[in-house]
């Protein structure tokens, strides 16, 4: 077999061979495109919400003090604050969870009508702003574990000397919010199943585990605050000599939300 003919022979059977791969590779090209287009699903939505009790508050107090002497007035303020800083770790309450979050000594003046004789020699009136003495205000933040002793934490601190109290925050630590997170989620998952159940049994379709599952989004609730706490005639917050002031925190949602598709 001379080297033409051996020649031919080889570029016929590579010629083959490319002809064949091309039709194979359109045949499973064709047979995908149909699988996707033949492909059905199910999707639904799926969403649950769990109500939980907050477990961690924290309370904004502070100690207010004047005199017209301004050394006198942050010497009263260390005192009050030195007594009802005893009283929280008497409490329970450690140092690493009580933090100031302001400290001020500011002037506090005060209108006055003042008559002095002009060049005429006749006397005017008029409105002056005068000294008259220095606050001192010392403010911090309590964190309370515990929320049974958030009504006695008030008042006996306003027994030693706390006068304002701006807000009480309640809110979840982050253990309680990733647990109740994941339970949430856990419903919504159950949720969506459910759902889709629902729309299958309708048609006779029997469904088995989700081809997809995605997180599509979640609620966690802002922290609870409650301001304006009741103030006594005097300038200072009312104190109790009875049973502790009643304080509840109320309940929080956090809610879990799920996408599901279900192949068929």
């Amino acid at each position: 077999m001379n080297k033409n003919t051996v020649k031919k022979l080889f570029g016929l059977l590579l010629t083959s061979l490319i002809v064949f791969a091309a039709q194979a590779f359109a045949g499973g090209t064709a047979a995908y495109a149909s699988d996707v287009v033949n492909k059905r699903s199910i999707s639904v939505s799926g969403t649950y919400t769990v109500k939980v009790a907050p477990d961690i508050a924290y309370i904004d107090i502070a100690v207010r003090t004047f005199n017209v002497d301004a050394i006198k007035a942050q010497d009263d303020n260390k005192n009050k604050m030195n007594r009802v800083m005893d009283q929280l770790k008497k409490l329970g309450i450690q140092e690493k969870d009580i933090r100031t979050v302001d400290y001020r000594i500011q002037p506090r003046y005060e209108w006055t009508n003042i008559e002095i004789k002009n060049n005429q020699g006749t006397i005017e009136s008029k409105r002056e702003q005068i000294l008259v003495g220095y606050e001192v205000i010392n403010n911090i933040k309590v964190t309370v574990n515990d929320l049974q002793k958030i009504g006695t934490i008030l008042d006996l601190t306003v027994k030693e000397g706390i006068n304002e109290a701006n807000n009480i925050t309640f809110d979840l630590s982050e253990a309680t919010k990733t647990a109740k997170y994941l339970e949430a989620l856990k419903g919504a998952v159950k949720n969506g199943e459910e759902k889709a159940k629902a729309i299958a049994g309708l048609y006779g379709i029997s469904l088995s585990v989700p081809s997809v599952i995605n997180e599509s989004g979640a609620y966690f609730p802002s922290p609870i605050r409650y301001t304006g706490l009741e103030k006594a005639s005097g300038g200072g917050i009312a104190y109790n000599e009875g049973s502790s002031t009643p304080i509840s925190g109320g309940e929080m949602e956090i809610r879990a939300n799920v996408s599901i598709i279900y192949e068929y």
